[in-house]
């Protein structure tokens, strides 16, 4: 088993192959929005863009971390976000494309989306909290488990996050809360009943995620607007 970085290059050929349907998804949104020749200027960039930054994704525990995928999707979102930024499009419709493409993919996708109030997932989630706080990988997450209270199912209190840690090593904090606001569709699509009033990249200590199966999603963003 893969214990190193060089997990990442094991794995290089299904990641780019997620990747391909990232492009296809972001390349018809940017297309509508800018054109087709602006599409097709810039695909090439953001695929070149995606290969630098896939050889500088921190090493988090490789499939013994579930949160390894999120790390290699949020570094996707930031090749898109680098080449757009710099053909000067403001992170407002950078934002907007990225977060309708994760959009897209989980309504496409709803049943990859984990069954996170199930209470053998829920067990699994305690002991993974309680591992990621020895801050055993210094690009990881650290969160705390919150019990259920009859009010949520349990929550989970996120004290260091590793896409803020990518994105602040790659100057694009400002499009942080960006990827903060796809957990939106993630508790939609899911039906995980997510419930948000913070994240540590608008500025507070703690992202408090609660989590009650059926309800009604409500999240906290600056950046996204639902309805």
């Amino acid at each position: 088993m893969v214990k190193t970085k060089d997990y990442y290059t094991s794995q290089k050929s299904e990641f780019f192959t997620q990747f391909d349907g990232f492009c296809e998804r972001v390349g018809a949104l940017i297309e509508e929005k800018y054109g087709k020749k602006f599409k097709n200027d810039v695909m090439g960039e953001i695929k070149r863009g995606f290969e630098l930054i896939f050889d500088e994704i921190p090493y988090i525990g490789g499939d013994d971390n579930f949160l390894t995928m999120d790390l290699v999707s949020a570094a996707q979102d930031l090749a898109l976000y680098q080449v757009l930024k710099r053909h000067d499009k403001p992170v407002e419709e950078i934002g907007e494309i990225a977060y309708q493409e994760s959009e897209q993919y989980l309504r496409d996708n709803a049943d990859l989306i984990p069954p996170m109030t199930h209470p053998k997932y829920v067990f699994y989630i305690e002991m993974a909290a309680k591992e990621s706080l020895k801050r055993k990988y210094p690009g990881d997450w650290a969160y705390e488990f919150i019990p259920g209270d009859g009010e949520n199912d349990y929550g989970l209190d996120f004290i260091e996050c590793g896409i803020q840690k990518l994105f602040h090593d790659h100057d694009a904090d400002e499009f942080t809360p960006y990827l903060c606001a796809m957990d939106i569709p993630m508790s939609e699509c899911g039906n995980l009943g997510l419930h948000r009033t913070q994240t540590l990249a608008e500025g507070d200590d703690r992202c408090d995620f609660r989590y009650k199966g059926g309800r009604e999603t409500e999240v906290a963003s600056t950046v996204i607007k639902k309805g």
